[in-house]
C-alpha cells in the first residue's frame, strides 16, 4: 500500500547519516509505465505534462515507496552491513526530512543526468527547441537542492551516466566529492566505511571486484516493480557496456522473492530487468535455455496478487533459433499486459537491431546475431520480428547511425531493411551513436546532426513515417500539417536542406513531389539512379537452420 499527500517532518531527530537519492525523473513510476520514462529525454519545456508523475508516493512508514532498482540494491546491502537506522532512502523533494547534523553520505544514482544518452542526444538536438533534456533539468534542480547545498555531507554519484559528468566538467561544480564507477555488492561498504570514517580523499573510486552470489535482496519495492533476472551479457558488441561484462543468471526462488516483495508493498507489476530475457541460463553458443525461460516465466506469474508484467530487453536471434520459446510464455505475458493496438492486447520489449548492413555487423558486434553466423543478420531480423508480432509482442526496436567506419552503402542497408519491416508491429527509434564510457568505442569520434548527411537524415525519417503510420492511425492525417508549420519556421533553418526531402517523404508526400527516394520501395522513375537497391540478394537463412550456425567465442 501507500500513502497518498504530503508528509512533512524529519524522518529521525538529527537526520540519518547514509541518504539515497535520485531526481524526480529517475525516481518516479510513471504511473507503472518503464517506457513513459523515455519521454524525459526530450525537452523539458515540451514534457512539463510529467511532472504530476514526479511528486512522493510514501510507504506506510513515512519512506518513498517508488525507487530506481539499482538504489533499491544498494540499500540493501547497506542496510546488510551497517543496519535499517543508519540508511534511507527518500524522494528529492524530501530531503531536508533526512538530511541533518547526523547525515554524513548522500548517495545518488543517476542513468542520464546531463542528458547525453543515446535517446536525449538524438532527440533533443533533432527536435532543436524546448529546452535541455527533462533528465538533466531534474538531476540539477537535486544538486541545487537547499537541504543537499547546505550539508556537509560526503556526496557519491553512482550510475549508469556518471561518465556525463566527467565528460561535461562539472563534478566540482555540482559539488560531487566522489564518483564511485562499477558494482556495489564486494566495494561499496568498504568505501562508506572510510568515508564516515574520513579516511578517503579521493574524487573517485573505481570497483573491479564482482560477486552476484553475495547481492541480498530488495527490502522495498523498486519502481515499475523492478526485479533483474540477469546481469551482464556476453555478446560483447563494441558500441555497448553491458555486453562487456560477466553473465549471471538470479536463482529462481530469488527473483520470485523479490517479485513478492514487490506485490506485498502494493506494487503490483514486474518489470523484468536484462539484457535480453533469454539469456536467462542460456547454454554454450548463446543457444536459449526453454524449460529455464518457461520456469522463469511460470514462476513469475503465479505470484498472487501480480496485475502486470513488463519487459526491459530481449533479443532475435534466440526466437530465430527456437520458435517454440515463444509459444509457452507468451499467454502469460499477454494476460498481465493492458497494451493494446487496435483493440489487440499485445507486449513489448526492447530489441536491439542497431542497423541493417552485414559489414557493420561484422566488423563491431558479430555475435549478436549468435547462434547464427552474421551474415544472415537482415533475414534474422525480419524473420525474429515475424515471430514476435505470431506471438503477440510488437518489439521497440533500436538502430543508429553514425558508428565508426559507416558508409553511405551501410545506411542505404539499413534504409532496406526498414522497408522490409514497414509492415510488420513494431515501434521504431532511430538513433545517433554515442561512445560509451567502458566500451570498446569509448574513444570513437561523436556524430552530431550538423554533419549527418541527407540519407541519414531519411534514416530517422522513414522510421518515424513508418511509427506514424502504424501507430497513430487515423490521427496522422492530423500531425503533417504540424511537422510542416514546425519545418517551414524553424527545422529547415536549423538543419539546413538536408532535411528537407526526408521530412517531405515522413509526412507522406509523393515520390513524384519529392523525389530522391532511396531503397527498395523506390518507383525507379523518381529514384535517384546511383542510390537504388544495392542489397537484392542479402544471404537468405537457410530452410535447415542449423546450417546457418556458428560458433564464436564470448568476451
Amino acid at each position: 500500500m501507500s500513502v497518498a499527500g504530503k508528509i512533512e517532518g524529519p524522518i529521525r531527530p538529527g537526520g540519518v547519516p547514509i541518504v539515497l537519492t535520485s531526481s524526480a525523473a529517475e525516481i518516479c513510476d510513471y504511473n507503472n509505465d518503464p517506457f513513459l520514462a523515455f519521454s524525459c529525454t526530450f525537452p523539458h519545456k515540451l514534457t512539463r505534462y510529467l511532472d504530476k508523475y514526479m511528486v512522493p508516493h510514501y510507504l506506510p512508514d513515512g519512506t518513498n515507496k517508488f525507487v530506481p532498482y539499482g538504489l533499491r540494491k544498494v540499500e540493501a546491502i547497506l542496510v546488510e552491513r551497517f543496519g535499517r537506522d543508519i540508511v534511507a532512502t527518500a524522494h528529492p523533494d524530501d530531503l531536508h526530512r533526512y538530511i541533518g547534523p547526523k547525515t554524513k553520505i548522500v548517495g545518488i544514482t543517476s542513468m542520464d543526468p546531463m542528458g547525453l544518452a543515446y535517446v536525449s542526444t538524438t532527440y533533443n538536438s533533432l527536435i532543436g527547441f524546448g529546452g535541455e533534456s527533462k533528465n538533466s533539468v531534474k538531476f540539477r534542480e537535486l544538486i541545487e537542492n537547499p537541504a543537499l547545498k547546505d550539508s556537509d555531507a560526503t556526496v557519491i554519484l553512482g550510475g549508469a551516466g556518471i561518465w556525463q559528468i566527467t565528460e561535461a566538467g562539472v563534478q566540482e561544480e555540482f559539488g560531487i566529492d566522489i564518483l564511485y564507477e562499477g558494482e556495489s555488492e564486494v566495494e561499496l561498504c568498504d568505501l562508506v566505511q572510510k568515508v564516515m570514517d574520513g579516511n578517503f580523499g579521493e574524487n573517485s573510486y573505481k570497483a573491479t571486484k564482482r560477486d552476484y552470489s553475495i547481492t541480498p535482496p530488495v527490502l522495498l519495492p523498486a519502481s515499475y516493480g523492478a526485479v533483474e533476472i540477469t546481469r551482464g551479457c556476453g555478446r560483447g558488441c563494441d558500441f555497448c557496456t553491458p555486453t562487456m561484462r560477466q553473465r549471471y543468471s538470479v536463482p529462481i526462488d530469488r527473483i520470485v522473492e523479490e517479485v513478492q516483495t514487490n506485490v506485498d508493498n502494493g506494487c503490483k507489476s514486474v518489470f523484468v530487468i536484462s539484457e535480453d530475457v533469454f539469456l536467462y541460463e542460456v547454454e554454450k553458443n548463446f543457444v536459449p535455455n526453454k524449460p529455464a525461460v518457461d520456469k522463469l516465466f511460470t514462476s513469475i506469474g503465479a505470484v498472487e496478487g501480480l496485475e502486470e508484467i513488463h519487459l526491459s530487453h530481449a533479443a532475435i536471434a534466440p526466437v530465430v533459433y527456437n520458435p517454440k520459446i515463444l509459444e509457452d510464455i507468451s499467454p502469460i505475458l499477454l494476460e498481465k499486459s493492458k497494451r493494446k493496438l487496435n483493440g489487440k492486447t499485445f507486449t513489448t520489449a526492447e530489441v536491439g537491431v542497431e542497423t541493417g548492413s552485414p559489414a557493420l555487423m561484422a566488423k563491431h558486434m558479430a555475435n549478436k546475431a549468435l547462434p547464427f553466423d552474421v551474415k544472415y543478420w537482415p533475414d534474422i531480423v525480419k524473420t525474429g520480428i515475424g515471430i514476435y508480432n505470431d506471438n503477440g509482442w510488437y518489439p521497440l526496436i533500436t538502430m543508429m547511425t553514425g558508428m565508426p567506419d559507416e558508409t553511405e552503402d551501410d545506411v542505404i542497408a539499413s534504409l532496406e531493411l526498414i522497408d522490409d519491416l514497414k509492415d510488420l508491429k513494431l515501434f521504431f527509434t532511430p538513433l545517433l551513436f554515442i561512445p560509451l564510457n567502458e566500451a570498446v568505442l569509448s574513444e570513437a569520434k561523436r556524430i552530431d546532426l550538423d554533419h549527418l548527411t541527407e540519407l541519414q537524415f531519411e534514416f530517422i525519417t522513414r522510421s518515424w513515417h513508418n511509427n506514424i503510420r502504424i501507430w497513430a492511425g487515423a490521427k496522422r492525417f492530423m500531425l503533417s500539417p504540424v511537422f510542416l508549420t514546425v519545418h517551414a519556421f524553424f527545422t529547415r533553418w536549423k538543419h539546413g536542406p538536408r532535411f528537407t526531402r526526408p521530412l517531405l517523404k515522413m509526412v507522406g508526400m509523393p515520390e513524384s513531389m519529392v523525389g530522391g527516394y532511396v531503397g527498395k520501395g523506390c518507383n525507379p522513375e523518381f529514384c535517384i539512379p546511383e542510390r537504388q537497391v544495392r542489397h537484392p540478394s542479402f544471404n537468405k537463412l537457410p530452410s535447415n537452420l542449423e546450417e546457418a550456425v556458428r560458433t564464436r567465442g564470448e568476451r
